[in-house]
């Protein structure tokens, strides 16, 4: 009974807690909503599991709210937690709120993304809600209702060119996959609204489809061998890439299938992208029924605006980093050696510049040590991973696309370029090779040859165990990834396209077309940040990230405390606070945050609303302590160099290694990239150069350094550097 007790008085307690600290009535309500939405309360080994929902929404205080609690953005997204979860309900408060703040339930509707969820209970409860209070939630309920019958309409028209790829196996639905993107190389397919297919959205919908192909494979679908292999293609590729008068019905059959299956999962993907998730998350877009038809007005495209920006910002990181690379290569004395023959020693100095960039990139920013463990236990180099990965993207440019596109541009026939390609590598009987648009090779045979890109001083013959790891480090093992898939576990899922080489059985298997496009920084820091981030290497990684951070600080003069951890009073627990910098008449607060690279709006819409807005409340508190402690503790003073607090500005800011929602600001402190802080500080911001320009100009230096520009005019000062942050000078111009 007593815990019954405990567990229904947390936030009630927590709330009368902060109230009798000070805090005013609304004041106090916000902070125990963020204590929920954070996860509190947080259960210690002893305790039971603790339904944190029905803890939350059965406080009293909530039916007390004011109509600027209840309307405020902490409140909509503890409500778009309500919408979200079935494991409680309070519908009479839910009435209530319905009453007093209908703006607000409808927009935690719509942010719960309840609308594709029509067997929920609490899509059920939405509509009861809706029959008691109808004029302020049927038009939202029948605009739903609209959307879940497009989202069947879309998923019945998949399923539907889905049914032929039942009886393929995953190695044959990759086969016409990559027959198709050859196709629609230098030609963008048609949508079926009629618009162009982009790339981005190809890579989209593969990943979509072999991931429902690997949620129904039989065990069998596995088991490759050469013979296998040589009979799938002889059915379902040769007569593509070798056309002639014998009959090709069956792949041909197959390809015009795939392509309306791309089209289809093509206009799944961006219902759901273009028009459920500016539903549920972007005020500026407003739905309304028109004759039975669903519509949308925008009233502004600013948040297209920022992330557009937000890419262009991650264009010039990246080309910053190639020209860190380059610099570093320069530098080594390794420019003027010739790397491997004549003929690939310029692919192989780029890849090797580029591999160079990026693992500085890791090293620096990601706190990343020389080597790290994969997924099988095996120790990898890092640098030699990024080697060479960026070497089989130079080896499939050159062998595959180069000469697949001078083949088109003498033929102006897609069919014939391929089986040119196919035959260029069977010109030579003794030294054959695979350029059919799918490559396979066995496992232990793949790693043999790539030991040659593992030579070092240790290994001069390079090393097997290497290539292994490597190899492994790149590898998405499909019969893995296929149990993952089936048993509904989606978190933390690789993407098709950051780990390129599929394991399928004991074979390895390679699409040419993607390996030639892959990004090496974007592939190694969701491998290690997202996919791998239960890695034992973390925990350092993540101190380094705030080691190296606090170095730069420190080289400009500033005093530096790392993980500083006050004493724990009554009323006061701000918890670790992972930097302080202190220099002039400045007290820099920094709170660190370490992810990946989002790769869509919802998700960056959802780091959002969890790490970072959690991050502001943990800073804004933190700010606060630091403010504190200069004015009561003569230690903490000591420790900073301080002698008199009173002279000092105390300014905080959200230090995050992603660039998603950089510069705006979060319980009214600044997000900034760590990139960005390391830029600034060690006012290098010339190294920026956009990185499509920088990979076609090649020239990304300047070779005078009288040209060079300085972000500190008027000299460097703690002043100065806030300015810089502040007003976003890194980016003017640029």
């Amino acid at each position: 009974m007593v815990n019954i007790i405990q567990e229904h008085t947390y936030f009630e307690s927590m709330h009368e807690s902060l109230i009798a600290q000070g805090y005013c009535f609304d004041d106090s309500a916000i902070e125990t909503i963020e204590a929920y939405l954070s996860g509190k309360p947080v259960k210690s080994q002893k305790q039971k599991e603790v339904n944190k929902n029905k803890l939350f929404w059965s406080s009293a205080f909530l039916w007390d709210l004011s109509d600027q609690v209840l309307n405020s953005e902490t409140f909509i997204l503890a409500l778009a937690r309500y919408f979200s979860v079935d494991n409680f309900s309070n519908v009479s408060l839910l009435e209530q709120i319905t009453y007093k703040a209908p703006k607000a339930i409808r927009k935690g509707i719509r942010s719960s993304e309840i609308v594709l969820r029509a067997n929920s209970g609490k899509w059920i409860e939405a509509q009861q809600l809706a029959e008691r209070s109808p004029d302020e939630l049927d038009e939202l309920i029948n605009i739903c209702k609209a959307f879940q019958k497009v989202h069947k309409d879309c998923l019945e028209l998949v399923a539907k060119y889905q049914t032929p790829f039942n009886a393929l196996t995953v190695f044959e639905l990759l086969s016409y996959s990559s027959v198709y993107a050859f196709k629609y190389l230098f030609d963008n397919p048609e949508a079926l609204d009629g618009s162009m297919i982009s790339t981005g959205e190809r890579f989209h919908a593969l990943k979509e489809l072999v991931e429902w192909k690997l949620r129904i494979a039989e065990p069998n679908s596995f088991l490759l061998n050469d013979s296998v292999i040589g009979k799938s293609l002889k059915i379902h590729q040769a007569p593509l890439v070798f056309p002639s008068e014998e009959d090709s019905y069956i792949p041909d059959f197959y390809l015009y299938h795939f392509e309306k299956l791309m089209q289809a999962q093509v206009e799944l993907d961006g219902f759901l992208s273009r028009s459920v998730m500016p539903f549920c998350f972007d005020d500026q877009c407003e739905y309304y029924l028109d004759g039975g038809r669903l519509e949308m007005h925008k009233n502004s495209d600013a948040g297209d605006q920022v992330w557009l920006l937000n890419g262009k910002k991650q264009s010039l990181i990246d080309g910053y980093w190639l020209n860190r690379g380059l610099q570093e290569f320069i530098d080594s004395g390794l420019a003027g050696g010739m790397m491997g023959s004549a003929e690939n020693h310029e692919d192989n100095q780029i890849a090797y510049i580029k591999s160079l960039g990026v693992y500085l990139q890791l090293t620096e920013i990601y706190g990343l040590n020389k080597s790290i463990q994969t997924d099988n236990g095996l120790k990898v180099d890092i640098h030699q991973a990024l080697l060479s990965l960026e070497l089989m993207i130079a080896f499939y440019n050159k062998d595959y696309i180069k000469v697949f596109a001078a083949n088109l541009h003498k033929t102006g026939d897609w069919q014939a370029s391929l089986g040119l390609l196919a035959l260029s590598g069977l010109i030579d009987p003794v030294n054959m090779h695979n350029r059919f648009p799918i490559t396979w090779q066995n496992w232990k045979k793949k790693a043999q040859s790539i030991v040659g890109w593992t030579v070092s001083d240790t290994f001069p013959k390079g090393n097997i165990k290497a290539a292994e790891a490597i190899l492994d480090f790149w590898s998405l093992d499909f019969k893995k990834w296929s149990a993952q898939l089936k048993t509904n576990n989606h978190d933390n899922l690789p993407l098709l396209t950051e780990r390129p080489i599929f394991k399928v059985g004991n074979y390895s298997v390679q699409l040419p077309w993607m390996m030639a496009s892959q990004l090496t920084g974007v592939n190694v820091i969701n491998t290690l940040r997202r996919f791998a981030n239960k890695r034992p290497e973390l925990k350092s990684e993540t101190s380094r990230i705030e080691t190296n951070l606090g170095n730069q600080f420190t080289k400009r003069g500033f005093t530096v405390i790392e993980s500083y951890h006050p004493e724990r009073k009554e009323g006061f627990n701000p918890g670790e606070i992972d930097l302080i910098c202190v220099l002039d008449n400045s007290v820099l607060v920094l709170e660190v945050k370490s992810t990946y690279r989002r790769n869509s709006k919802r998700e960056a819409i959802r780091y959002k609303h969890a790490t970072l807005r959690k991050a502001g409340m943990q800073i804004k508190h933190k700010t606060a302590a630091v403010k504190q402690l200069l004015q009561t503790d003569s230690q903490f003073q000591s420790l900073l160099g301080i002698k008199d607090p009173d002279l000092y500005e105390v300014i905080g800011w959200i230090a995050d290694t992603s660039l998603e929602y950089d510069h705006e600001y979060f319980n009214g402190y600044l997000k900034v990239s760590i990139e960005e802080l390391h830029i600034v500080l060690a006012d290098t911001a010339d190294f920026l150069v956009d990185y499509i320009e920088l990979a076609q100009n090649q020239a990304p230096l300047k070779e005078d350094d009288n040209e060079k520009t300085t972000l500190y005019p008027s000299g460097f000062s703690a002043a100065a550097l806030v300015n810089v942050i502040e007003q976003a000078k890194v980016w003017a111009g640029r």
